[in-house]
């Protein structure tokens, strides 16, 4: 038998010395675990970056979505603040028709001579 190493793509052939017949030798293939296992991890990581944007857009979503109405609430107030700022600038005769406003409204106060009609149907 030939004694001289001979080489293939992928595997290696050398002369087997005992039985004098050539013998293949496979390469390992931890290569092909470390490529695996790389690319495990890059998908794995990919998935987590994904995940992680989708949520993060769900939480600015809801963040976006308390902003307006902490900003309605906001509004309310200088409406009100507004209001009784004007308030507090009657006299005479203005303020006299706001406390009146206000006891009927608020208190259910009636003046002399009035009449309250209440409507049950709620129409």
């Amino acid at each position: 038998m030939e004694k001289e190493t001979v080489k293939a793509k992928k595997n290696q052939v050398y002369p087997d010395e005992e039985k004098g017949t050539i013998k293949e030798i496979k390469p390992k293939r931890t290569k092909r675990r470390k490529y695996f296992l790389i690319y495990l991890a890059i998908i794995g990581f990919a998935f987590y970056a994904v995940i992680t944007i989708i949520n993060q857009n769900v939480q600015i979503a809801d963040k976006k979505a308390e902003l307006k109405d902490l900003q309605q609430q906001i509004n309310v107030v200088e409406i009100e603040t507004q209001y009784l700022k004007k308030v507090q600038e009657y006299k005479g005769d203005e303020l006299s028709e706001y406390i009146e406003k206000i006891a009927k409204e608020n208190l259910g106060y009636v003046s002399e001579g009035e009449r309250i009609f209440i409507n049950v149907a709620g129409d």
